[in-house]
Formats: C-alpha cells, sequence, structure tokens
C-alpha cells in the first residue's frame, strides 16, 4: 500500500462511514484522490464494496496496535527562565494541568498502557507520576551535558511499536492512535521562515534550501518494530562516538539530508510547543506559573504591572549563571539569576562592593539593582553590542587597555584572592572524590612546582576583574560614533596580581599556538614593553589560572552543569602552560648563567 493509501484505510478503521465525500474530507484530500485510493483497497481486499474494513483489514490493525510510548523529558528547559528555576519544562502547566499529565491521559486514552518516561533535569519532580500513572521511570545521567540523541538511548530498548514523545508540546487534538500502519515524524503544516526541514508533496521530510521556509516541527514520532530495530542499531552507532553529544535523537532517522520515515501533518491549532517564557504568557496569560519571585523583584524594582513587563528573552546559558533580558516601558534590561552551586563560588556581598567601587567609572554596566542575598542583579542592556572578538589584534588591544586602566587606578576591596587556597578550595568540593582525570595529582604538583617563581616575583596587588574573558568584554556604539568597551561580570572580583587577569583572556578559548596568543595579549597590556619575568610570571598565571578554572568545572559538573569542551581545554592548558614556562625559564636561567661568566 502506498502512504495515501494506508491513511484511508485507517481512517476507515478509525470511523464507521461508507461515503467517498467524507473520506476525502476527513483526510483534506481531492475527491479524485479518495476515489484512486479506495478503488485499490477494494481491489486487494482491505475493504468490501460499502467501504467497510474487511477481516484482513482488521488482522492487520490488531497486529499493527501501539506497544507503548517514550516520553523524553530529560532536558533543563534553558529557554523558560525565569521558570525553569522551580520546576522542568514538562511540569509548566495549561489549563490548570501540567503537560505532561494532559499527554499521558491522552495515551492512555488511546489504549496505550506501557509509558517509559526518560528523566534527569529535577526528575525528583516528576516521580509521583509512577504512582497516579504507572508510567516506568529511566534516569538519564548524560542529561548535564549530552544532547536527547542520549536521552533517546536511556529507552533503547522500548523502541518498537512506540510513540516518542516531546515534554514540551501541548496537544489539544489528541495525536495518539489505537492503529499505526507505518512509522512516521510529525510537523505543522505551518510555515515558518527559520524552519530546518520541510515536506514535499509527497511528504518525504527534507532540509530546507536557502531561501526556503520549512514546517514547524513538533516532535512527535511513531516507529513500527522493523523501522525501530535499525533506528535502535543506528542510535547505538551515534552515541558511541563522542562528536555526537551535541545531537538530536532525529539523526537516528535521518540520512543524507531527508528522514528515512514520512512525515504526518497536523494543523497549527492542533498544538503548541511551549520553549519560552513568552509562548507560555501567550497561550495563558494569566497561568499563575509565570508569576515567581524573579517576576516580582522586577516589578518592584521598576513600579510596573506584570503586563508591562514585556518580551522576556534568554541570554546564552553562562558558565556561573543565567540571565534573561526583558522590556519595560520601551527599554531593555538583562537580569542575572545565580546558576548551580554559586552559593560556594561567590561571595555576593563583596561583589556588591565592587560595583560600588566601579559606579560612574564608565568601566562596566551600572546596576540598577543588585541583591547580596539572592545574587539577583539587573543592569541596562547594551544595545547593538557585541563580546570582543579575542582573535582581532585591534580588540584584544582594547580589552587590555580597559583592565589596564582598572589595575592602576589601584582600586581597593576588602575581597583577597589566595590563588593557592582557592585551586584546594574547588577540589574540596568534590567531597572526597577523586579528580576525573587520572594524571590529576601528577599535573597538579607540576603546576605547584612554579609557586616558588611566582612569590618571588608577584606585582603589588590591585582589584582584579577574576573572570577576565573575552565574553565578558562587550563592545558598543559610543557617542561619538566608535565603540565603547564595557567590562560586565564582576563577581569574582578580588585583590591580587593584576597579570591575573591576561591569564584569564589567554586560555578562555582554545588556540593552536597558545604561547604566541600569550605573548599577543602581554604586547597588548604592556605596548612599551615588559620584562623577561612578567612574561614568565603570566605563563604562569596562565597553568595556575586554568588548573583553578578546571577544578571549578568538575565541581559545577558534579552539579550536572553541562561545560561541553570548557573543561577539558582548561586541563590541557594547566599542561601546556607548565611546559611553557619550563622551556621559557630554562633558557631564561641559561642566559642568566652565560651573562654571568
Amino acid at each position: 500500500m502506498t502512504i495515501q493509501e494506508q491513511d484511508i484505510l485507517q481512517y476507515l478503521l478509525e470511523h464507521n462511514i461508507n461515503q467517498q465525500r467524507d473520506v476525502a474530507a476527513g483526510l483534506d484530500i481531492s475527491l479524485g484522490i479518495a476515489n484512486k485510493a479506495l478503488r485499490t483497497l477494494m481491489k486487494d481486499g482491505w475493504i468490501d464494496e460499502n467501504y467497510f474494513p474487511t477481516e484482513k483489514a482488521r488482522a492487520l490493525e490488531r497486529k499493527c496496535r501501539p506497544k507503548r510510548a517514550i516520553i523524553l523529558a530529560a532536558g533543563y528547559g534553558m529557554r523558560m527562565i525565569p521558570i525553569n528555576r522551580e520546576m522542568p519544562k514538562g511540569l509548566i502547566e495549561i489549563n490548570g494541568e501540567p503537560i505532561i499529565e494532559h499527554t499521558i491521559r491522552q495515551i492512555q486514552e488511546a489504549g496505550i498502557r506501557e509509558i517509559i518516561l526518560v528523566t534527569g533535569f529535577m526528575k525528583e519532580r516528576y516521580e509521583y507520576l509512577t504512582d497516579r500513572y504507572g508510567v516506568t521511570p529511566v534516569y538519564c545521567r548524560d542529561y548535564p551535558t549530552k544532547n536527547n540523541l542520549y536521552t533517546l538511548a536511556c529507552a533503547a530498548e522500548y523502541l518498537e511499536d512506540a510513540y516518542i514523545v516531546p515534554c514540551d508540546v501541548y496537544f489539544y487534538n489528541s495525536p495518539f492512535r489505537s492503529t499505526e500502519l507505518y512509522s512516521w515524524y510529525m510537523l505543522s503544516t505551518e510555515q515558518i521562515d527559520e524552519g530546518e526541514i520541510r515536506a514535499t508533496r509527497s511528504r518525504e521530510i527534507v532540509e530546507v534550501e536557502a531561501g526556503e521556509a520549512g514546517n514547524r516541527i513538533l516532535g512527535l514520532s511513531y516507529l513500527t518494530a522493523e523501522d525501530a530495530r535499525s533506528a535502535r542499531a543506528r542510535l547505538a552507532e551515534l552515541t558511541a562516538e563522542r562528536k555526537n553529544s551535541g545531537a538530536f535523537w532525529e539523526a537516528i532517522i535521518t540520512e543524507k539530508k531527508h528522514m528515512l520515515i514520512p512525515a504526518r501533518m497536523i494543523p497549527p491549532t492542533d498544538a503548541v510547543e511551549i520553549n519560552t517564557y513568552e509562548q507560555l504568557r501567550e497561550i495563558e496569560y494569566y497561568n499563575p506559573q509565570l508569576q515567581n519571585d524573579v517576576i516580582d523583584v522586577i516589578r518592584k524594582v521598576f513600579q510596573v504591572r506584570f503586563e508591562e513587563i514585556r518580551d522576556i528573552t534568554v541570554v546564552k546559558k553562562g558558565l556561573t549563571n543565567r540571565s534573561f533580558i526583558f522590556t519595560v516601558h520601551g527599554t531593555r534590561y538583562v537580569m542575572r539569576i545565580p546558576g548551580e552551586g554559586t552559593e560556594n563560588l561567590v561571595d555576593r556581598a563583596a561583589e556588591g562592593q565592587v560595583y560600588e567601587l566601579l559606579k560612574g567609572k564608565n568601566i562596566c554596566d551600572d546596576n540598577i539593582y543588585f541583591d547580596s542575598e539572592s545574587g539577583y542583579k539587573i543592569a541596562k542592556f547594551l544595545e547593538n553590542s557585541r563580546e570582543s572578538n579575542y582573535q582581532d589584534p585591534e580588540d584584544v588591544k582594547r580589552c587590555m587597555q580597559l583592565i589596564r586602566k582598572v589595575h592602576e587606578a589601584k582600586l581597593q576591596t576588602p575581597a583577597k584572592l589566595d590563588l593557592w587556597e582557592i585551586i584546594d578550595y574547588y577540589e574540596s568540593l568534590w567531597n572526597g572524590e577523586a579528580s576525573i582525570y587520572r594524571d590529576y595529582e601528577q599535573v597538579k604538583q607540576a603546576a605547584m612546582n612554579m609557586r616558588p617563581f611566582v612569590e618571588t616575583h608577584a606585582l603589588e596587588a590591585v582589584l582584579t576583574h577574576g573572570d577576565c574573558n573575552p565574553g565578558n568584554f562587550l563592545f558598543s556604539p559610543a557617542d561619538d560614533g566608535g565603540e565603547r568597551v564595557s567590562l560586565i561580570d564582576w563577581e569574582y572580583a578580588a585583590m591580587h596580581d593584576p597579570l591575573v587577569d591576561l591569564s584569564g583572556y589567554t586560555i578562555y578559548y582554545p588556540n593552536d599556538n597558545p604561547k604566541a596568543y600569550a605573548d599577543q595579549v602581554i604586547d597588548a597590556y604592556y605596548p612599551e614593553g615588559c620584562t623577561k619575568e612578567i612574561r614568565l610570571l603570566v605563563y604562569c598565571y596562565c597553568a595556575l589560572w586554568a588548573l583553578y578554572t578546571s577544578n571549578w568545572c568538575e565541581y559545577k559538573m558534579r552539579l550536572g552543569v553541562e561545560l561541553g569542551d570548557f573543561a577539558i581545554t582548561q586541563y590541557r592548558y594547566v599542561k601546556t602552560f607548565v611546559r611553557i614556562f619550563e622551556e621559557e625559564y630554562a633558557a631564561y636561567t641559561a642566559e642568566g648563567e652565560k651573562g654571568n661568566r
């Protein structure tokens, strides 16, 4: 049978009708197409002359009953900020009912009792569903660092005759059926410019070409037993390769820019995906979950009503915090919310003192609101800003000019940074567990061997930024037509050798020639030139700062924070700059001995 014929047969199995026009209208196809398919189905013995399914069709119906559903509910739902601090996105409510419960009821109403629920983020919040609905919970340990390809892999044994269900799509009309004759992937008929795939007239799913619109993806799918076997093999193959950690599960049914199963199309009125705070507000303006302590802070700071807080959009996920942009009375602001485990990382009272020191100095974005207990911070959003391009020598030069201006001001704060203590402190947060790196003790010792040189040559302590990476330098339009440079996020600021900020800028991104890049940063900070001891000291700080950051990463990863390749990059930098220092120091001492002869 063709896809069209299977659709018509399934429609006849579900509806007690015997009129061609009813079939055409129900499936939104032409009468001619319906007539042709009905004649073929009759000829092949699937229906009788009154269009009623035969016993042959009923036997196929019994054979093709869906056995189970797999609900994917492991992700953070980062775009739901500020709601996602309090609950996973599957528990967002529409009409007073969590989306996931609404979906489970629809699945069960189709006669499907086996429901596999794959959780990760805030998994405890879903525990009650086991007793209330009899779902089978499966925990995805990879959810902090890997995409939903690995979420589905946790339920690989359940793929046959199964629906694969997203937890954040609300279906107004149930898409689940008691019979499924073939595999499919669901798309909306709605066309969107940012769509990545589209359905052809024959319902093949292909990647969009430049300038084409795509169909809105809904993410629901069904796999027959036959297709599930090949999908499972593909799933095992893809998850075995580290490079696929960011892949979506749809990769197992995709090959050469098209999907291996056809589209099932539904109108946009049948379902809505809820990915953002504003999407939820659009659906249910007075949903009580839209109100929380974060929104209350904004209301009180600006003395506005809830409806005057508009256009909430998430800022890219930071390593320490979560931030979002919002609009009040036509002006955009950015609000920062502390991330996981931040209470062990940042002294918020000290951070507030630093912002007071910097106020009005044209160095950072002056705060409109800062709370030292919660860590909540609101600042005016720098419109049309960009991060510094660490590969652009002019950007590097201007960033170093700004941080040198801060250092030379010799601002004083009670917060002090002892690099040796903080390396050990972050290690202590592992709660006695060994490092994830097998050679950690040797690498740490090699870095500690630089301590005598550092303590002998360290510069006078001044206010340092403490997280002086390229992403914290923002270039925004200035009144004179040029660009103003601002340095944001001073939460790790403390008194220390100013050269630690040079190392922070140097090691943040991978670099093919780390020594040459470190020298470029040093030369941008010291255009007048510097001593060999200064250069060696920066190499030391690059290794030590990378060790400090690597230990910080290990702590954050234990909290389930996704860091991608950043953590391994920092650990590699420890080794790299230890070697650079050892080589350069050997040449330095040899040169000194030669000069003393």
